[in-house]
């Protein structure tokens, strides 16, 4: 029986806001300083997502990308979002692996495991994927040197990188193109983005950055419900 799990979105581009019932639920657990901090109200109204209607509205179904879902049926019950940075503002090459971006994804993730009670399904964006990963592994901040805290691996079911920056548990996925003009292919003579120690990983032709995060919703839901790109045959795989 495959477990309920909640998906935990990180991208700087998302179109809703909390619940009220989770809005409430962030004020009563940790106070003003982290809803705020979690909601971003100072990017606008529209940078964040998520929430129960009520203590009824159970999630029911795993979720993939916010939009794709939700032109499915998919309910704000069973997907989140926050916005970490400025919205996109910086271009990708210049964004920085700030302490505070960390620590607001680690909090996000920290709280919708426990609003919800379920572990927590991860798809990181671009800049956003390595940003969940260092909020995932915990350890030391890189810049100011902060003690984040013990991994939060227990919490977190899968992680799916699309178009992210990265190289260095199981359920560790990475969707990338060799067309990516922001993130590149190669560093250092290796793959930028396929994740060291990954389950696995899907390489796209010809894609550019923002053309890989907005073509491949249907394999991204895959790899969150079935940890395939398909129906699961074997642990490991490459599609080329």
């Amino acid at each position: 029986m495959i477990p309920q799990i909640l998906l935990l979105l990180l991208l700087p581009l998302i179109s809703c806001d909390f619940s009220p019932h989770f809005r409430k639920f962030l004020h009563d657990s940790y106070g003003i300083a982290i809803t705020d901090m979690l909601e971003r109200t100072d990017l606008g109204m529209d940078a964040s997502f998520g929430g129960k209607d009520s203590a009824a509205d159970v999630p029911r179904n795993q979720a993939g990308t916010a939009a794709f879902l939700k032109s499915k049926g998919y309910k704000n019950a069973e997907i989140y979002g926050t916005t970490w940075g400025d919205g996109g503002r910086t271009p990708v090459g210049l964004v920085e692996m700030k302490c505070n971006y960390v620590k607001q994804i680690r909090a996000m993730i920290i709280a919708v495991r426990q609003y919800t009670g379920q572990q927590v399904d991860v798809i990181g964006y671009s800049m956003g994927a390595p940003l969940a990963r260092k909020a995932i592994l915990g350890g030391q901040c890189v810049d100011t040197r902060e003690i984040l805290g013990a991994p939060l691996t227990e919490l977190v079911d899968t992680f799916l990188s699309v178009a992210g920056a990265n190289y260095g548990r199981s359920h560790t996925f990475s969707i990338f193109s060799t067309a990516d003009e922001k993130i590149g292919f190669r560093s250092c003579g290796r793959p930028v983005s396929p994740i060291r120690g990954g389950t696995g990983f899907v390489k796209r032709d010809g894609l550019n950055h923002d053309q890989l995060m907005d073509t491949t919703h249907p394999l991204q839901r895959n790899f969150i419900l079935y940890h395939s790109p398909k129906a699961p045959k074997h642990n490991r795989f490459l599609l080329e």
